[in-house]
């Protein structure tokens, strides 16, 4: 990784998350057996195989999971055939979630 990756990671873990995108994905059995599955680089089919998730739901669900920064998308292409496939891999080790005097904050860490 970079200087400038580990800079950019470190400005966007101090970023708070929408607080209910964040919660409701991260209480969905769903959200979490991704996150778990996607500690590792890994396809879509690969999430599947790896967490048990239909693949229609793991493409949804990453989608959602992508959105609220919680997952990481690269593209991995077969330079022999050009063949492409978007590569997930969890954003974020932890997350601290605060109760403060203005609400609810979900914070990656």
């Amino acid at each position: 990784m970079s200087s400038y990756e580990g800079e950019r990671r470190s400005e966007e873990a101090e970023q708070a998350l929408p607080r209910s995108v964040a919660l409701k994905l991260l209480a969905s059995d769903t959200g979490v057996a991704l996150l778990r599955a996607a500690g590792s680089p890994a396809t879509a089919c690969e999430l599947r195989d790896r967490s048990g998730v239909p693949l229609s739901t793991v493409y949804r669900e990453t989608s959602k999971l992508v959105e609220a920064g919680l997952l990481e998308e690269t593209v991995r292409v077969d330079v022999e055939d050009g063949r492409h496939a978007s590569v997930y891999e969890r954003a974020v080790e932890s997350l601290r979630v605060s109760v403060t005097d203005d609400g609810v904050d979900v914070i990656p860490e």
